[in-house]
């Protein structure tokens, strides 16, 4: 039923801890239970005074090397799973870069606390779920599965060198990725021969 080899990246606001870490332990354990390489466990595990500390130490570059390990991880993930309940830039950021890299990106927050600068989001990889205490798990479990069906599968081929600057040139001036360029011209032929 489940893709054990899948590569999970997880991650909540560490601000968010304070109100909802019950809920990112919950989230943690089923990950593990299931079986699922969780490639960004350790981020929510570390002391915030610590982190806190690191990146003081290195100043702008510490943040910078932060950031891009993060989006690496999102890089090498199969599905992105985010806790919401807590309202944060860096999420939002996260969940920007998980979708500009195509990946599936499941979106979790408690009933009554809202992502309001989520919502409006339309993106057909992207899931918003509403849980419960009470239906975590199966909301989880649920919205993986689904996740798992929107993973692309990876199919490489060569180009020439003048279609390969076109292809940076286009997907540039369009705003998506050289895939999605792709990937729409042939949503555009099928459509056009069924």
């Amino acid at each position: 039923m489940y893709d054990v080899c899948m590569k999970v990246f997880f991650t909540a606001s560490r601000q968010g801890r304070q109100y909802f870490d019950y809920y990112y332990q919950e989230i943690l354990n089923f990950l593990d239970k299931a079986g699922y390489n969780n490639i960004n466990r350790e981020y929510l595990q570390k002391n915030d005074k610590i982190v806190e500390e690191e990146l003081k130490k290195f100043g702008k570059k510490g943040y910078s090397v932060q950031n891009k390990l993060l989006v690496e991880k999102i890089h090498s993930a199969d599905i992105c799973i985010f806790e919401c309940s807590f309202q944060s830039l860096t999420v939002g950021y996260l969940i920007e870069k998980s979708l500009e890299s195509d990946k599936p990106v499941v979106g979790l927050y408690l009933e009554n606390h809202i992502p309001n600068f989520l919502i409006g989001l339309e993106n057909e990889k992207l899931q918003m779920v509403e849980y419960t205490k009470d239906n975590l798990t199966s909301q989880l479990k649920a919205s993986i599965l689904k996740a798992i069906f929107l993973t692309d599968k990876r199919f490489n081929f060569f180009i020439n060198s003048n279609m390969l600057v076109y292809l940076n040139k286009i997907s540039k001036k369009l705003g998506v990725t050289k895939s999605t360029f792709i990937r729409n011209l042939i949503d555009e032929y099928k459509k056009n021969n069924p």
